[in-house]
């Protein structure tokens, strides 16, 4: 019997949006796992006795550097590797480390799991962008990516919700010291959260994988020893390792120095921060994690001391990328408007996980209200209302394209400036409902801009280069953003005795980002039609 021919790669066709939905979901499952410490965290700094900062480390810090670190090594397996196995595998890695998370005893113990959790996660956006951008056509991508960033507001949303509903039915199911195997409702939380990722991780393993380039019309072909790839560029960035990597480059002695000089200045700029950061909390509000030499390792120290280590990993990257990969270093560290984009996001995001990290936290202690309340509220506002703002700046994004190429950078640019004015209303409501009913308006400005950026990302680059690209979007939401944003509000907290002083605080970032932006804004028009051009220039074979 003769098999069936094998089925055709119809770019935007039926099978494309079904993909793209199992992508959304696993976006969904991604923010779900992330971002059930926003719910808990009350509950957590009560059972581990920690300050704010050290919640902001937990949520922020380390899962950031951690995420950031790893999604260089895996967005380059995405470009080379089968994206749908690359993301059912990472998807099943993170839930099982979200479990894992549950059974944490201490500040030590979840800090590793949270770092697992990242680095499953760290494979899961650069598979999912690449993938999508080969199953749609370049005018569907702004939309595409506002479906896919709607994964983002659904996960947020249901682990506030599920994570709300859990601690509060735990709490009343069981009275202290009482529940089973001596679970804290916290343990129970991340639990019931992780497991069912593990059965949509079986699922997107059976999704097909298209020719790499199909929808642009550059196919190109396979690329030899991917996980070799991929683990030479975990070499390259991590420090000290870094140099065996330049050997391997034939790197000049200026290179050596240079990078040696890079790993000097980042330690120092550790300690200091690490002291001053120190000098601004009382000192029962620093968490001892353990002692080498007599010397006393704090959380402030991790946190620092983790940046430090995130922002060694970019300096190697950009210096090996730039000796080894040279069409890919052009059209990403060196084209202005993607770098002056880059910084944006990175700095937005800054703003944004930290109103993310502490918003339902701020609604419970300021007033009163109990998880099961604030969780399944606030839970709903996240989901419907981020549904409505990342949907609604893909559209805008690709209906403006029809009329200016930096349409999508307009909306972009719209929704970093508006949420300025907008937080000082919302943080100065006198009653929960009044903060309920004005916190979706923030929050519909706050997401418009993300399918737009996304996508004019993936627009100034190669198909090859797409993994590498989303890469270095999480290399620097996530080494800024994530791991600035959260700490910072917390550790202003600490020191003020003010959550909402620490929120509002992290706004006066705004104007170096619609700087930023106007940099991104003057030229994206040359950056995108020059693109194939430049990267022949550095010995792109296309």
């Amino acid at each position: 019997m003769t098999p069936p021919p094998p089925r055709p790669f119809i770019v935007g066709g039926r099978y494309a949006w079904y993909v793209l939905a199992i992508c959304t979901f696993v976006s969904a499952f991604s923010l779900l796992d992330r971002q059930i410490l926003t719910i808990i965290g009350a509950d957590l700094k009560a059972d581990l006795k920690l300050s704010d900062a050290e919640v902001g480390v937990l949520y922020g810090t380390v899962f950031g550097i951690f995420y950031a670190l790893f999604g260089i090594a895996l967005g380059r397996l995405a470009d080379r590797w089968s994206r749908t196995k690359l993301l059912a595998l990472s998807l099943g890695g993170w839930s099982v480390m979200t479990v894992l998370s549950g059974m944490a005893g201490g500040f030590g113990t979840l800090a590793a799991a949270r770092a697992g959790v990242a680095v499953g996660e760290a494979g899961g956006n650069p598979a999912a962008f690449s993938l999508l951008a080969d199953w749609f056509p370049k005018h569907r991508r702004g939309t595409v990516m506002a479906i896919f960033g709607c994964g983002v507001s659904i996960g947020l949303g249901a682990s506030m919700t599920i994570g709300g509903l859990v601690v509060d039915a735990w709490k009343h199911a069981y009275a202290p010291g009482a529940a089973p195997f001596g679970l804290h409702a916290w343990q129970v939380a991340f639990i019931v959260i992780g497991l069912p990722g593990l059965a949509l991780a079986a699922l997107v393993s059976t999704l097909r994988e298209p020719p790499r380039g199909l929808s642009d019309g550059v196919i190109q072909p396979p690329l030899p020893r991917p996980f070799a790839a991929a683990g030479l560029e975990l070499v390259a960035v991590l420090p000290l390792l870094s140099f065996i990597r330049l050997r391997q480059l034939k790197a000049g002695t200026g290179e050596y120095w240079l990078s040696a000089a890079g790993l000097i200045c980042v330690a120092a700029g550790a300690v200091l921060l690490t002291r001053f950061s120190s000098g601004l909390v009382p000192p029962a509000k620093l968490h001892a994690l353990f002692s080498v030499g007599g010397v006393t390792v704090t959380s402030h120290a991790l946190q620092w001391g983790t940046l430090a280590l995130g922002v060694a990993v970019v300096l190697a990257w950009v210096q090996t990328l730039r000796l080894g990969d040279r069409p890919t270093w052009r059209l990403i560290w060196a084209t202005p408007s993607m770098v002056a984009l880059t910084a944006a996001s990175a700095l937005f995001m800054t703003i944004n996980y930290g109103l993310m990290a502490w918003s339902a936290i701020y609604a419970m202690t300021r007033f009163h209200a109990p998880a099961s309340q604030v969780g399944p509220t606030f839970g709903a506002i996240a989901a419907g209302v981020g549904l409505v703002g990342t949907f609604l700046g893909g559209w805008l994004s690709d209906i403006g394209l029809r009329y200016s190429k930096r349409a999508r950078l307009w909306v972009t640019l719209f929704s970093m400036i508006m949420p300025w004015p907008m937080v000082h209303l919302v943080y100065s409501a006198r009653t929960l409902n009044e903060f309920y009913w004005l916190f979706p308006w923030l929050s519909i400005v706050t997401t418009l801009w993300l399918p737009a950026a996304m996508a004019t990302g993936q627009d100034l680059v190669l198909p090859r280069m797409r993994g590498a690209t989303a890469a270095t979007y999480n290399l620097a939401t996530s080494m800024i953003g994530l791991a600035m944003g959260p700490f910072l509000i917390g550790l202003i907290s600490d020191a003020t005795g003010s959550l909402k002083t620490g929120v509002l605080s992290i706004y006066w970032i705004s104007p170096v980002i619609w700087l930023c932006m106007a940099v991104a804004l003057a030229y994206l028009p040359r950056d995108e039609s020059t693109r194939i051009e430049r990267a022949r220039t550095e010995g792109e074979p296309v």
